[in-house]
């Protein structure tokens, strides 16, 4: 399992460099534990998601409410199904100008049919939400 866990990873963060969110969208399955915790009051693209339909919203979203600039994975460990990309982000939040400069950690994990079940993203949530408010 390890092999079609790295394989799937590394395919989403292939797609996700290009620009591709439609096929990343198209790598997870039909039902999906996502979750990117923090004020969803104030960060609108934050928060649960459980379907194909809302990580697309998601991405929607992200894309309306900042301008990408980096977005490294330095490390992906992978064991069976499981596996956990640790990395960096920067981004500008469109609404205010404001810089988010953060490390991140993705939890994931992908099933037998080789999509992505679990997308469960650690981040500086609090930088987030001070960046927003203007």
């Amino acid at each position: 399992m390890s092999e079609k866990t790295q394989a799937t990873i590394a395919e989403f963060f292939r797609r996700m460099s290009t620009g591709d969110t439609d096929g990343a969208t198209e790598l997870f399955a039909d039902e999906v534990r996502w979750d990117i915790p923090g004020a969803t009051e104030l960060v609108p693209w934050i928060g649960p998601r459980r379907n194909p339909a809302e990580i697309r919203e998601f991405f929607d979203l992200l894309d309306k409410g900042l301008i990408k600039d980096r977005f490294d994975v330095e490390r992906v460990l992978v064991d069976g199904p499981h596996a956990v990309a640790i990395g960096r982000l920067r981004s500008t939040i469109r609404s205010t100008g404001k810089v988010i400069e953060t490390a991140f950690t993705l939890q994931l994990e992908v099933n037998d049919d080789g999509l992505l079940t679990k997308y469960l993203m650690l981040e500086d949530s609090w930088h987030v939400a001070q960046a927003v408010l203007a």
